[in-house]
C-alpha cells in the first residue's frame, strides 16, 4: 500500500479542504500578525544569538542594501524581541541591521535614526527567524531578466536598478546580458525546463543557433553547466589565463585590431582572433631572442609561444646541447661567498626575538638574487665561441613565464659540425645531447598505498562538503541510485554515488587520513553539523513525529546533507588505467562543478612530507616553480617539504592523481628532464629579461 493510500480520508468537502500548517508556523502568523508596527531608533537595535543565519553577509551586497535604505529607507519592518538590558535583539531583519550600522559608522545615519520594527516575545525569536528566511522567495529568474531589462531602457544603469532592488551589480548585469538569448531559451527559462545556471553557461556565445543546438542536443549530464559552456565555446579561446595574452597585453591586442567576446562566467571572455594573437606574441619573442643573440654572439635566434621539445616535430628539426659547466671567476666565487655567509648571519637573526622578519627578508631576497644573477651570468659565459658560432637561441613562453634557450642545434647542420676535424668544441656536447628516450627512460615513482588512501580520503571529505552545499544535487543523485537498484535488473551491480547503510563514512575518512582534521573541508562539515544539532529538540531520537512539523524544503536539505556524509570514494591504489586516487568521485565533482583546490592544500604533513625529495622536486616544477625546484633538490627532505609547503600556497597546483582526468594539465612540451649539471645552471633558461631590457 502506497503511503498516499494509507492516510485516513478527510470528510471534509474539496471546497473547504486546507493542507493543515505546522503549529509552530501557526504561532509565529499569529504572533506577527497582532504585532503592531512601530518605530524605535537604530541605536536600541542589536543583533542576537536566535537570528539563524549565521554567516557573514557578502559585503559588495551589504554596501547596496545600505545605498538602497540610504536612498528609500527601510521598506520592510524588523522582528524583534526585548532584551534584559533594554535594548531589542533582531530576530529576523539581521541583514538590514547590519547595513544600517554600515550607515552610522560612515555618519550617513544618526543613531536616532527611526527604525520599523514588530516586537514579539524572546522565546519566539527563533521560530521568527527560521520561518522568516525558510518562507522567503526570489523573484523567478525569467522575471528579474525582463524587469531589468525593461528598466535598463528606461535609461537606469545597472548599480541604480541594483541598488533599489537589492541586487548586485554585477547580477544586475549578467541577467541584462542574458536578456539577449536565444527567446526560445527565455521561455523556457520562464517554464523552469532550463535554470539560470544552463542558460548562463549557453550565453558564452552569442550565437542563437549554437545557443540552441546545444541545449536541445544535450542530455543527463551534459546539462550540467560546465558540459554546456564548454560544447558551446568548443571553438573558443579564453582570454582569461592566457599566457600569449598576458604576454602581449590586452592594450596591444585590441590596438592591432583584436576584440573580445563577452562570458557570463568570466570576467575577460575570450579572444575574438587567435592569429593575430599568435602573429604578435611570436613578433614580441622574436623580438626579444634577436637582441639575447645579438647580446650573446649566437649563429640564429627564434621566437615560437611553445618551446623546443625533444619528440615529435621537434625532434626531427633540432637537437638540444647541454649546459655546459659553468665557472665563476675568483672575484665572482668570493663575493657569491660572501653572499652566502650573510645568509647564514641572516638566518641565525632570526631565530632571535626582537628580530625585524621584514627587513630581514628584504635583505635575504637582495642577496639571493644577486647570487642568482651571478651564477647566471656565469652559466652563459660557459658556452664556448665555436658552439654559439654554430648553435642558436629560442625564446618562448613556459606556463606564461619567459624561457630562453640557448645551445640548439638545426639537425641540418650536423653532417657540417660530425665532420668537423678542427676540434671547434662543439662535438664534445654532441654525446650529451638530451633526447626523447633519455626523458622516456626516468620512470616516475609510485605513491605508497597509506598516502594514496590518505589523499582519496581528503579529497573525499573535500567533496562530501561541496555536496552538502548543494542539496538538489545530492538528491538527485540519491534517486538515481534508487532507480538503477529498483528498475534496473543489473542494479545490484552498478556501483552507486552513495554508500547508504544509515552509516556515515566521514570518521573513517578521518582515519585514513588524520591529518584533515582541521582541514577546511572538515571545518565546514562540523558547522553545517553543529547547526542541524541546534535545532533537533529535546528527545529527538524517541520519535520522527515532530518531523512532521518540518517544511518540504527543510526535510530535503537535511536528508542530502547526510547522505553527502555517505559518500566514500577512498582506495589503497592508483586507477591502473588513469593513475588516479579517488577517480569514483569524479561524476560528482562534474555536477558539482567541484574544484579540489578550493577545499584543499597539499602540506608538508599531508603530502610533501610523505613523498621523495625528488618528487617534491617535480612538484614544485610542475606548479611552475622552477627555481624552488632546483632548491629542493639541494636540501634535507624534511627541509625540501617544507620549501614546498611555503611556495605551493602561491599557486593553485594539487598533485595530477587528485585531477579528473578532463582537468589535466598537458605536459609541457618544452624539455624539463634536468640532470647535476642542469640543475646547477638552468637558471639561464629563463634568464634573459635583463638583456632584452
Amino acid at each position: 500500500m502506497s503511503v498516499t493510500e494509507s492516510k485516513a480520508v478527510s470528510k471534509a468537502s474539496k471546497s473547504t479542504r486546507r493542507p493543515k500548517k505546522a503549529a509552530v508556523t501557526e504561532a509565529v502568523e499569529q504572533a506577527l500578525a497582532n504585532a503592531p508596527v512601530e518605530m524605535v531608533p537604530v541605536r536600541q537595535l542589536v543583533h542576537i544569538g536566535q537570528n539563524v543565519r549565521k554567516h557573514k553577509p557578502d559585503p559588495e551586497k551589504l554596501q547596496e542594501l545600505a545605498a538602497s535604505i540610504l536612498s528609500v529607507g527601510v521598506l520592510q519592518n524588523l522582528v524583534v524581541c526585548p532584551m534584559p538590558d533594554g535594548m531589542l535583539g533582531v530576530a529576523a531583519g539581521g541583514r538590514r541591521l547590519s547595513a544600517l550600522h554600515l550607515l552610522l559608522g560612515a555618519g550617513s545615519l544618526t543613531a536616532d535614526y527611526p527604525v520599523p520594527v514588530k516586537i514579539v516575545e524572546h522565546g519566539m525569536a527563533m521560530y521568527v527567524s527560521e520561518t522568516e528566511n525558510s518562507k522567503r522567495e526570489n523573484m523567478h529568474p525569467a522575471d528579474q531578466i525582463a524587469a531589468f531589462a525593461k528598466m535598463s531602457e528606461t535609461g537606469d544603469t545597472a548599480a541604480q536598478i541594483g541598488s533599489v532592488l537589492g541586487y548586485t551589480t554585477k547580477h544586475v548585469h549578467k541577467c541584462l546580458r542574458l536578456a539577449g538569448m536565444a527567446p526560445a531559451l527565455l521561455a523556457e527559462l520562464a517554464e523552469d525546463s532550463i535554470n539560470l545556471d544552463q542558460l548562463q553557461a549557453l550565453s558564452a556565445t552569442e550565437d542563437h543557433e549554437r545557443q540552441l543546438d546545444v541545449w536541445k542536443n544535450a542530455y543527463g549530464i551534459y546539462r550540467t553547466p560546465r558540459e554546456l559552456r564548454d560544447a558551446a565555446v568548443m571553438k573558443e579561446v579564453a582570454a582569461e589565463g592566457n599566457s600569449c595574452l598576458m604576454f602581449v597585453g590586452r592594450d596591444a591586442y585590441e590596438q592591432a585590431g583584436g576584440g573580445f567576446t563577452v562570458d557570463l562566467f568570466t570576467d575577460e571572455g575570450f579572444i575574438r582572433d587567435t592569429v593575430l594573437l599568435a602573429t604578435l606574441t611570436r613578433e614580441k619573442l622574436t623580438g626579444i631572442a634577436e637582441s639575447v643573440a645579438q647580446a650573446e654572439g649566437w649563429s640564429w635566434a627564434l621566437g615560437r609561444p611553445d618551446g623546443i621539445s625533444t619528440y615529435g616535430e621537434d625532434a626531427e628539426n633540432y637537437l638540444l646541447l647541454k649546459q655546459p659547466e659553468p665557472v665563476m671567476t675568483g672575484e665572482e666565487q668570493a663575493r657569491v661567498d660572501a653572499l652566502y655567509k650573510q645568509l647564514g648571519e641572516l638566518s641565525e637573526r632570526s631565530e632571535q626575538d626582537q628580530a625585524d622578519f621584514e627587513a630581514m627578508d628584504y635583505a635575504e631576497a637582495k642577496c639571493q638574487a644577486e647570487i642568482k644573477e651571478i651564477e647566471g651570468d656565469a652559466a652563459i659565459r660557459a658556452w664556448s665561441d665555436d658552439v654559439r658560432a654554430k648553435a642558436g637561441v629560442v625564446v618562448s613562453l613556459s606556463r606564461g613565464e619567459l624561457s630562453v634557450r640557448r645551445g640548439v642545434m638545426k639537425r641540418c647542420d650536423l653532417p657540417e659540425i660530425v665532420g668537423d676535424t678542427d676540434k671547434t668544441g662543439v662535438n664534445q656536447h654532441l654525446s650529451s645531447i638530451r633526447t626523447e628516450d633519455i626523458d622516456a627512460a626516468q620512470e616516475k615513482k609510485s605513491l605508497s598505498a597509506v598516502l594514496v588512501k590518505s589523499l582519496s580520503s581528503e579529497r573525499t571529505l573535500a567533496v562530501q562538503a561541496a555536496l552538502a552545499e548543494q542539496p538538489d544535487k545530492a538528491l538527485v543523485m540519491f534517486v538515481h541510485d534508487c532507480l538503477t537498484s529498483t528498475f534496473d535488473h543489473h542494479g545490484r551491480y552498478v556501483p552507486k554515488n552513495f554508500t547508504v547503510t544509515l552509516h556515515p563514512k566521514t570518521s573513517q575518512m578521518l582515519a585514513n587520513a588524520p591529518t584533515s582534521e582541521d582541514s577546511l573541508a572538515m571545518q565546514h562539515l562540523n558547522a553545517i553539523h553543529a547547526s542541524w544539532q541546534a535545532i533537533l529538540p529535546e528527545g529527538w531520537h524517541d520519535s520522527w513525529k515532530w518531523l512532521l512539523s518540518w517544511n518540504t524544503q527543510t526535510l530535503i536539505d537535511a536528508m542530502s546533507y547526510c547522505l553527502a556524509r555517505t559518500l566514500d570514494g577512498a582506495s589503497e591504489r592508483l586507477s591502473h588505467k588513469t593513475g588516479k586516487a579517488g577517480e569514483r568521485l569524479e561524476p560528482v565533482e562534474a555536477v558539482l562543478g567541484f574544484t579540489l583546490r578550493d577545499w584543499w592544500l597539499p602540506t608538508k604533513a599531508n603530502f610533501f612530507g610523505r613523498i621523495g625529495k625528488e618528487q617534491i622536486s617535480d612538484s614544485l616544477s610542475q606548479a611552475g616553480l622552477e627555481g624552488a625546484s632546483r632548491d629542493a633538490l639541494k636540501m634535507k627532505k624534511a627541509e625540501a617539504a617544507g620549501l614546498a609547503e611555503d611556495k605551493i600556497v602561491l599557486t593553485s597546483w594539487v598533485p595530477d592523481c587528485l585531477l579528473p582526468v578532463a582537468d589535466e594539465v598537458a605536459p609541457p612540451q618544452e624539455s624539463d628532464a634536468f640532470t647535476e649539471t642542469d640543475a646547477a645552471a638552468s637558471d639561464t633558461e629563463t634568464q634573459s629579461t635583463h638583456i632584452a631590457a
